[in-house]
Protein backbone atom coordinates (compact mmCIF):
# COMPACT_ATOMS: atom_id res chain seq x y z
CA UNK A 1 0.00 0.00 0.00
CA UNK A 2 1.05 3.75 -0.80
CA UNK A 3 2.58 5.65 2.01
CA UNK A 4 0.26 8.53 2.37
CA UNK A 5 2.01 11.74 2.42
CA UNK A 6 2.89 14.21 5.24
CA UNK A 7 3.47 18.02 5.28
CA UNK A 8 5.96 19.77 7.53
CA UNK A 9 7.07 23.04 8.37
CA UNK A 10 10.89 23.75 7.23
CA UNK A 11 12.50 24.11 10.98
CA UNK A 12 15.94 22.51 10.53
CA UNK A 13 18.99 23.75 8.72
CA UNK A 14 18.67 20.22 7.11
CA UNK A 15 15.05 21.16 6.36
CA UNK A 16 15.84 24.00 4.30
CA UNK A 17 18.77 21.87 2.46
CA UNK A 18 16.20 19.47 1.40
CA UNK A 19 13.70 22.17 0.11
CA UNK A 20 16.51 23.27 -2.39
CA UNK A 21 17.46 20.42 -3.60
CA UNK A 22 13.79 18.64 -4.09
CA UNK A 23 13.76 20.23 -7.36
CA UNK A 24 16.55 18.08 -8.75
CA UNK A 25 14.50 15.56 -8.42
CA UNK A 26 12.08 17.14 -10.50
CA UNK A 27 13.67 17.91 -13.49
CA UNK A 28 16.35 14.77 -14.03
CA UNK A 29 17.22 14.99 -17.41
CA UNK A 30 15.00 18.07 -18.47
CA UNK A 31 18.06 19.84 -20.61
CA UNK A 32 16.12 23.05 -20.44
CA UNK A 33 15.83 23.43 -16.53
CA UNK A 34 18.23 25.83 -15.19
CA UNK A 35 19.62 24.66 -11.67
CA UNK A 36 20.43 27.89 -9.09
CA UNK A 37 23.29 27.99 -7.71
CA UNK A 38 23.06 26.02 -4.07
CA UNK A 39 24.91 28.35 -2.13
CA UNK A 40 22.34 31.41 -3.53
CA UNK A 41 19.37 29.51 -3.33
CA UNK A 42 19.85 28.92 0.56
CA UNK A 43 20.52 32.19 0.98
CA UNK A 44 17.06 33.23 -0.73
CA UNK A 45 15.14 31.19 1.76
CA UNK A 46 17.35 32.23 4.69
CA UNK A 47 15.82 35.00 7.75
CA UNK A 48 19.68 35.69 8.12
CA UNK A 49 20.28 36.53 4.84
CA UNK A 50 17.40 37.71 2.85
CA UNK A 51 15.70 41.07 3.87
CA UNK A 52 12.53 39.67 3.06
CA UNK A 53 11.80 38.75 6.13
CA UNK A 54 11.78 41.52 8.21
CA UNK A 55 8.57 42.54 6.44
CA UNK A 56 6.86 39.62 5.49
CA UNK A 57 5.29 36.36 7.36
CA UNK A 58 6.73 33.14 5.50
CA UNK A 59 6.74 29.40 6.71
CA UNK A 60 8.33 26.66 4.10
CA UNK A 61 6.77 23.17 4.02
CA UNK A 62 7.99 19.88 2.46
CA UNK A 63 5.79 17.32 1.42
CA UNK A 64 6.95 13.59 2.34
CA UNK A 65 6.09 10.04 1.53
CA UNK A 66 7.75 8.69 4.18
CA UNK A 67 11.51 9.74 4.15
CA UNK A 68 11.00 10.80 0.27
CA UNK A 69 10.43 14.13 -0.33
CA UNK A 70 8.02 14.68 -2.90
CA UNK A 71 7.55 18.64 -2.96
CA UNK A 72 7.82 21.78 -1.74
CA UNK A 73 5.97 25.47 -1.48
CA UNK A 74 6.49 28.48 0.44
CA UNK A 75 3.38 30.19 1.55
CA UNK A 76 3.79 34.20 2.64
CA UNK A 77 2.04 37.52 3.39
CA UNK A 78 3.97 40.22 2.55
CA UNK A 79 1.99 43.65 4.38
CA UNK A 80 3.86 46.16 1.63
CA UNK A 81 2.65 44.28 -1.14
CA UNK A 82 -1.03 43.89 0.38
CA UNK A 83 -0.48 47.97 0.76
CA UNK A 84 0.14 48.37 -1.78
CA UNK A 85 -2.57 46.61 -4.10
CA UNK A 86 -5.01 47.11 -1.96
CA UNK A 87 -6.21 43.17 -1.60
CA UNK A 88 -5.72 41.00 0.97
CA UNK A 89 -3.81 38.58 -0.43
CA UNK A 90 -1.29 36.11 0.44
CA UNK A 91 1.24 34.38 -1.96
CA UNK A 92 3.05 30.95 -2.77
CA UNK A 93 6.27 29.83 -4.66
CA UNK A 94 8.80 27.61 -4.36
CA UNK A 95 5.92 25.38 -5.86
CA UNK A 96 7.85 21.73 -7.07
CA UNK A 97 6.40 18.61 -6.91
CA UNK A 98 6.48 14.94 -8.33
CA UNK A 99 3.98 14.34 -10.95
CA UNK A 100 1.93 12.92 -8.24
CA UNK A 101 -1.77 15.15 -7.59
CA UNK A 102 -1.88 13.78 -3.69
CA UNK A 103 1.34 15.15 -3.00
CA UNK A 104 0.14 18.55 -4.69
CA UNK A 105 -3.13 18.80 -3.26
CA UNK A 106 -1.67 18.25 0.32
CA UNK A 107 0.87 21.23 0.16
CA UNK A 108 -1.69 23.56 -1.31
CA UNK A 109 -4.43 22.32 1.56
CA UNK A 110 -1.36 23.56 3.26
CA UNK A 111 -0.71 26.73 1.62
CA UNK A 112 -4.78 27.50 1.64
CA UNK A 113 -5.23 27.22 5.15
CA UNK A 114 -1.79 29.23 6.38
CA UNK A 115 -3.33 32.13 4.08
CA UNK A 116 -6.92 31.64 6.07
CA UNK A 117 -5.66 31.50 9.53
CA UNK A 118 -4.09 34.86 8.77
CA UNK A 119 -7.32 36.43 7.35
CA UNK A 120 -6.56 36.61 3.66
CA UNK A 121 -8.85 36.52 0.95
CA UNK A 122 -7.10 35.25 -2.00
CA UNK A 123 -3.98 33.06 -2.63
CA UNK A 124 -2.54 34.15 -5.82
CA UNK A 125 0.93 32.71 -7.32
CA UNK A 126 3.09 31.20 -7.98
CA UNK A 127 6.03 33.98 -6.65
CA UNK A 128 9.42 33.39 -5.57
CA UNK A 129 8.99 36.16 -2.82
CA UNK A 130 8.38 38.73 -5.38
CA UNK A 131 6.17 38.79 -8.64
CA UNK A 132 9.90 39.71 -10.27
CA UNK A 133 11.36 35.95 -9.43
CA UNK A 134 10.24 33.50 -11.97
CA UNK A 135 6.88 33.90 -11.70
CA UNK A 136 4.02 32.03 -12.81
CA UNK A 137 3.91 28.09 -14.25
CA UNK A 138 5.30 28.00 -17.99
CA UNK A 139 1.46 27.39 -20.20
CA UNK A 140 4.11 28.05 -23.74
CA UNK A 141 7.12 28.01 -24.96
CA UNK A 142 8.90 25.05 -23.31
CA UNK A 143 11.26 24.35 -25.91
CA UNK A 144 14.14 26.33 -24.67
CA UNK A 145 15.85 27.40 -21.64
CA UNK A 146 14.46 30.25 -19.55
CA UNK A 147 17.12 33.39 -18.90
CA UNK A 148 17.87 34.48 -15.69
CA UNK A 149 14.67 35.27 -13.29
CA UNK A 150 11.77 33.78 -15.66
CA UNK A 151 11.22 30.12 -14.84
CA UNK A 152 10.77 26.23 -16.32
CA UNK A 153 8.03 24.16 -14.99
CA UNK A 154 6.51 20.82 -15.88
CA UNK A 155 3.05 21.21 -18.20
CA UNK A 156 1.44 19.05 -15.56
CA UNK A 157 1.92 21.79 -12.74
CA UNK A 158 -0.85 24.04 -14.85
CA UNK A 159 -2.89 21.01 -14.66
CA UNK A 160 -2.42 20.18 -10.92
CA UNK A 161 -3.34 23.72 -10.15
CA UNK A 162 -6.34 24.15 -12.07
CA UNK A 163 -7.47 20.53 -10.87
CA UNK A 164 -7.01 22.01 -7.45
CA UNK A 165 -9.42 25.05 -8.50
CA UNK A 166 -6.89 27.93 -9.21
CA UNK A 167 -8.38 30.04 -11.66
CA UNK A 168 -5.87 32.14 -14.29
CA UNK A 169 -5.51 35.67 -12.67
CA UNK A 170 -2.96 36.88 -15.32
CA UNK A 171 -0.10 35.71 -17.53
CA UNK A 172 3.18 37.36 -18.32
CA UNK A 173 5.25 37.00 -21.38
CA UNK A 174 9.11 36.27 -22.44
CA UNK A 175 9.95 38.60 -26.04
CA UNK A 176 12.93 37.60 -28.29
CA UNK A 177 14.46 39.04 -31.01
CA UNK A 178 17.79 37.75 -33.48
CA UNK A 179 20.41 40.01 -34.92
CA UNK A 180 19.40 39.28 -38.00
CA UNK A 181 15.56 40.50 -37.40
CA UNK A 182 17.42 43.77 -36.02
CA UNK A 183 20.03 44.47 -39.23
CA UNK A 184 23.19 46.34 -39.49
CA UNK A 185 22.47 49.78 -38.44
CA UNK A 186 18.96 48.55 -37.21
CA UNK A 187 17.73 49.02 -41.09
CA UNK A 188 15.06 46.04 -40.26
CA UNK A 189 13.43 47.73 -37.56
CA UNK A 190 9.64 49.54 -38.53
CA UNK A 191 10.75 52.99 -40.14
CA UNK A 192 8.08 54.51 -37.95
CA UNK A 193 9.95 52.90 -34.64
CA UNK A 194 13.06 54.92 -36.02
CA UNK A 195 11.50 58.13 -37.16
CA UNK A 196 10.01 58.09 -33.45
CA UNK A 197 12.86 58.06 -31.64
CA UNK A 198 14.60 60.52 -33.47
CA UNK A 199 11.93 62.92 -33.24
CA UNK A 200 12.07 62.38 -29.78
CA UNK A 201 15.59 63.11 -29.02
CA UNK A 202 15.20 66.10 -30.92
CA UNK A 203 12.05 67.25 -29.48
CA UNK A 204 13.38 66.53 -25.57
CA UNK A 205 16.58 67.90 -26.05
CA UNK A 206 18.00 64.44 -24.55
CA UNK A 207 21.28 63.27 -23.81
CA UNK A 208 21.65 59.81 -23.49
CA UNK A 209 24.80 58.22 -21.56
CA UNK A 210 25.87 54.74 -20.22
CA UNK A 211 25.88 53.59 -16.67
CA UNK A 212 28.60 54.39 -14.62
CA UNK A 213 29.53 51.47 -12.54
CA UNK A 214 32.52 53.02 -10.67
CA UNK A 215 29.48 55.01 -9.33
CA UNK A 216 27.25 51.77 -8.39
CA UNK A 217 24.86 52.64 -5.19
CA UNK A 218 23.81 56.29 -6.98
CA UNK A 219 23.28 54.96 -10.33
CA UNK A 220 21.02 51.80 -8.42
CA UNK A 221 19.34 54.57 -6.58
CA UNK A 222 18.43 56.96 -9.89
CA UNK A 223 17.35 53.20 -11.62
CA UNK A 224 15.51 52.18 -8.96
CA UNK A 225 13.41 55.38 -8.32
CA UNK A 226 12.58 56.01 -12.41
CA UNK A 227 11.55 51.94 -12.13
CA UNK A 228 9.65 52.35 -9.45
CA UNK A 229 7.91 55.82 -11.11
CA UNK A 230 6.96 53.99 -14.52
CA UNK A 231 5.07 50.74 -13.14
CA UNK A 232 3.60 52.25 -10.03
CA UNK A 233 0.37 52.94 -11.70
CA UNK A 234 0.29 49.94 -13.17
CA UNK A 235 -3.00 47.84 -12.68
CA UNK A 236 -1.91 45.02 -9.86
CA UNK A 237 1.22 45.81 -9.66
CA UNK A 238 3.35 46.28 -6.23
CA UNK A 239 6.75 48.32 -7.22
CA UNK A 240 10.00 46.76 -5.70
CA UNK A 241 11.11 47.33 -2.38
CA UNK A 242 14.48 49.35 -2.80
CA UNK A 243 16.31 46.31 -0.66
CA UNK A 244 14.77 43.94 -3.08
CA UNK A 245 15.80 45.64 -5.85
CA UNK A 246 19.32 46.29 -4.67
CA UNK A 247 19.68 42.16 -3.98
CA UNK A 248 18.95 41.39 -7.40
CA UNK A 249 21.39 43.98 -9.01
CA UNK A 250 24.03 42.95 -6.85
CA UNK A 251 23.38 39.18 -8.24
CA UNK A 252 24.06 40.13 -11.43
CA UNK A 253 26.83 42.89 -11.24
CA UNK A 254 29.49 40.66 -12.27
CA UNK A 255 28.52 40.17 -15.53
CA UNK A 256 27.25 43.39 -16.48
CA UNK A 257 28.15 45.10 -19.44
CA UNK A 258 27.85 48.94 -19.40
CA UNK A 259 27.33 49.60 -22.88
CA UNK A 260 23.71 48.20 -22.51
CA UNK A 261 22.68 49.81 -19.64
CA UNK A 262 21.23 53.64 -21.03
CA UNK A 263 19.78 56.62 -19.32
CA UNK A 264 18.19 59.49 -20.67
CA UNK A 265 18.52 63.03 -18.85
CA UNK A 266 17.18 66.16 -19.72
CA UNK A 267 18.44 69.43 -18.20
CA UNK A 268 21.21 67.25 -16.09
CA UNK A 269 18.33 65.13 -14.73
CA UNK A 270 18.12 61.43 -15.11
CA UNK A 271 14.27 61.13 -17.04
CA UNK A 272 14.53 57.40 -18.07
CA UNK A 273 16.49 54.29 -18.24
CA UNK A 274 16.75 51.15 -20.08
CA UNK A 275 19.19 48.00 -19.43
CA UNK A 276 20.01 44.28 -20.50
CA UNK A 277 22.34 42.01 -19.17
CA UNK A 278 23.79 39.34 -20.31
CA UNK A 279 22.27 35.95 -19.09
CA UNK A 280 23.34 34.39 -16.53
CA UNK A 281 21.36 31.40 -17.13
CA UNK A 282 23.88 30.46 -20.10
CA UNK A 283 26.20 30.16 -17.26
CA UNK A 284 24.30 28.72 -14.43
CA UNK A 285 22.85 25.63 -16.90
CA UNK A 286 26.44 24.27 -16.78
CA UNK A 287 27.27 24.59 -13.22
CA UNK A 288 24.82 22.04 -11.77
CA UNK A 289 24.13 24.24 -8.73
CA UNK A 290 28.17 24.32 -7.61
CA UNK A 291 31.16 26.68 -8.15
CA UNK A 292 33.33 23.84 -6.36
CA UNK A 293 35.25 21.70 -7.21
CA UNK A 294 35.56 23.06 -11.49
CA UNK A 295 32.65 25.16 -10.97
CA UNK A 296 34.75 28.36 -11.03
CA UNK A 297 36.75 27.63 -14.46
CA UNK A 298 33.18 26.36 -15.73
CA UNK A 299 31.69 29.82 -14.81
CA UNK A 300 34.79 31.98 -16.46
CA UNK A 301 35.01 30.15 -19.15
CA UNK A 302 30.95 30.10 -20.22
CA UNK A 303 30.51 33.86 -18.86
CA UNK A 304 32.96 34.89 -21.71
CA UNK A 305 30.57 33.08 -24.42
CA UNK A 306 27.13 34.34 -23.26
CA UNK A 307 25.60 35.39 -26.74
CA UNK A 308 22.02 36.01 -25.26
CA UNK A 309 21.20 39.47 -23.31
CA UNK A 310 17.73 40.11 -21.42
CA UNK A 311 16.30 42.96 -21.16
CA UNK A 312 14.86 43.36 -17.76
CA UNK A 313 14.39 46.88 -16.69
CA UNK A 314 12.64 50.29 -18.08
CA UNK A 315 11.65 53.32 -16.32
CA UNK A 316 10.45 56.75 -17.67
CA UNK A 317 8.99 59.66 -15.45
CA UNK A 318 5.46 59.55 -16.21
CA UNK A 319 5.99 63.54 -17.14
CA UNK A 320 8.01 61.78 -20.36
CA UNK A 321 6.26 58.82 -21.04
CA UNK A 322 3.84 59.10 -24.64
CA UNK A 323 7.04 61.41 -26.26
CA UNK A 324 8.96 58.69 -28.04
CA UNK A 325 11.73 58.28 -25.15
CA UNK A 326 11.14 54.91 -24.58
CA UNK A 327 11.42 54.14 -28.57
CA UNK A 328 14.80 55.96 -27.87
CA UNK A 329 15.97 54.05 -24.97
CA UNK A 330 15.15 50.53 -26.55
CA UNK A 331 16.92 51.54 -29.73
CA UNK A 332 20.03 52.61 -28.34
CA UNK A 333 20.07 49.36 -26.02
CA UNK A 334 19.16 47.11 -29.34
CA UNK A 335 22.05 49.09 -30.98
CA UNK A 336 24.41 48.28 -28.46
CA UNK A 337 23.43 44.48 -28.11
CA UNK A 338 23.94 44.32 -32.42
CA UNK A 339 27.50 45.83 -32.25
CA UNK A 340 28.32 43.65 -29.43
CA UNK A 341 27.83 40.72 -31.09
CA UNK A 342 25.37 38.89 -28.89
CA UNK A 343 23.25 36.49 -31.10
CA UNK A 344 19.57 37.54 -29.91
CA UNK A 345 17.96 39.97 -27.05
CA UNK A 346 15.10 39.18 -25.16
CA UNK A 347 12.45 40.97 -23.15
CA UNK A 348 10.89 39.08 -20.06
CA UNK A 349 8.67 39.10 -18.06
CA UNK A 350 6.16 41.77 -19.03
CA UNK A 351 2.69 41.47 -17.68
CA UNK A 352 -0.62 41.13 -20.47
CA UNK A 353 -1.51 44.70 -17.99
CA UNK A 354 1.53 46.19 -19.34
CA UNK A 355 0.24 46.69 -22.85
CA UNK A 356 2.61 49.78 -24.19
CA UNK A 357 5.54 47.56 -23.79
CA UNK A 358 4.07 44.26 -25.07
CA UNK A 359 2.85 46.52 -28.03
CA UNK A 360 6.41 48.39 -28.69
CA UNK A 361 8.14 44.38 -28.27
CA UNK A 362 5.85 43.86 -31.10
CA UNK A 363 6.32 46.57 -33.08
CA UNK A 364 10.35 46.27 -32.89
CA UNK A 365 9.25 42.72 -34.73
CA UNK A 366 9.93 40.84 -31.34
CA UNK A 367 8.53 37.27 -31.25
CA UNK A 368 6.49 35.91 -28.15
CA UNK A 369 8.21 33.06 -27.44
CA UNK A 370 7.24 32.13 -23.18
CA UNK A 371 3.49 32.59 -21.51
CA UNK A 372 3.65 31.92 -18.00
CA UNK A 373 0.45 32.20 -15.83
CA UNK A 374 -0.40 33.70 -12.13
CA UNK A 375 -3.35 31.99 -10.64
CA UNK A 376 -5.55 32.71 -7.78
CA UNK A 377 -8.07 30.86 -5.33
CA UNK A 378 -10.64 32.32 -3.37
CA UNK A 379 -10.37 31.35 0.35
CA UNK A 380 -13.85 32.67 1.54
CA UNK A 381 -16.19 29.35 2.20
CA UNK A 382 -15.35 26.15 2.31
Amino acid sequence: MRTSVEVQKVATPKDRKAFVLFPWKVYRGDRNWVPPLISEALKQISPEHNPFFQRAEADLFLARRGREVVGTIAVYVDPYRVQMIGEQEANFGFFEVLEDYEAAQALLDTARTWARARGMEHLVGPYNFNESDRPGVLIEGADCPPVILAGHTPPYYKDFLERYGFQKHHDVYAWRAFREQIGEEMRNLPPSVLEVAEAARRREEVTLRKVDLSRWDEEIAVAHRLFTETLKGMHYYAPVPREDFERLARSVRPLLDPELIVFAEVGGEAVGFAGAIPDPNRVLIHLNGRLFPFGWAKMLWYARRIDVVTFKLMGILPAYRRRGLDALLYLEVIRAVYERGYKWLDGSVTSEFNTIVNYLAGRLGAERYKTYRIYTLPLAGG
